[in-house]
């Protein structure tokens, strides 16, 4: 059987890192993600995030929620229903045992993004991505992410 990427086994995650709006400061973020397995279909999987401003401690989380599909060996579906967005974002991705990586796009095609998720170290991730709204990149980010045990 073939070693799964970290971030595709069920656990928990603290993350530290950083957004990029091209409109508007850099933002320091903190943040807990969850990685749940289905009871009945563990090979979906929920992921479920909240960061916040790091500087303000009375800013309010936004909170994440996506499926990633294992459909093959190495290969991932990722579906999110976004509410701020107000569209499904639907997309393909592949992994191994050192790097995940998927992209996204609204039916519409009018919001697309890219993420990715790398091994760095033991019970560490790094991730970064990007999402374009109109063929405009509308943010970046940078982020820590080291396992709960």
């Amino acid at each position: 059987m073939e070693k799964l990427h970290p971030f595709l086994v069920p656990g928990s995650w603290l993350l530290q890192g950083q957004y990029f709006p091209a409109q508007g400061p850099t933002q320091n973020v903190l943040g807990t993600t969850e990685v749940k397995a289905h009871e009945e279909f563990p090979e979906t999987l929920r992921v479920v995030g909240e960061v916040r401003d790091a500087e303000d401690t009375t800013s309010r989380p936004v909170a994440t929620e996506f499926t990633l599909d294992l459909v093959a060996p190495g290969l991932i579906r990722f579906h999110m229903n976004s509410i701020p967005l107000g569209t499904v974002l639907l997309g393909t991705g592949a992994w191994n045992r050192e790097l995940l990586q998927f992209h996204y796009g609204s039916p519409e095609r009018r919001i697309l993004g890219v993420e990715s998720y790398a091994v760095s170290g033991s019970d560490v991730l790094l991730t970064s991505g990007v999402m374009f709204a109109d063929g405009v990149a509308v943010t970046w980010w940078l982020a820590r992410l080291e396992r709960v045990r």
